[in-house]
């Protein structure tokens, strides 16, 4: 369940990192967003990440849980992608 919850996380700070940049706002929600909107999401995807990272290293330890981590963070990169190579078309 741990792996669930930190690849959700992941998940969603690559969309809301992806949500920040002007380019995938137009493919996300088909407009840009305010300067304030996307440093919101800026601040919050970061916010997730490291949030998935610390509830790895706190869960599985510090050694398992960094490379959890960043198998976690990969393959929320990796649905990220998907998503917008899915919205665009």
């Amino acid at each position: 369940m741990i792996h669930f919850t930190a690849i959700l996380l992941a998940l969603g700070g690559f969309c809301a990192l992806a949500l920040s940049m002007t380019r995938h706002q137009r493919d996300l929600v088909g407009r840009t967003l305010a300067a304030r909107q996307a440093t919101a999401a800026r601040i919050s995807g970061w916010v997730l990440l490291v949030s998935a990272g610390a509830v790895d290293v706190a869960v599985l330890g510090g050694g398992y849980g960094l490379v959890a981590c960043f198998a976690h963070l990969s393959a929320g990169a990796w649905l990220t992608i998907a998503v917008l190579h899915w919205r665009r078309r």
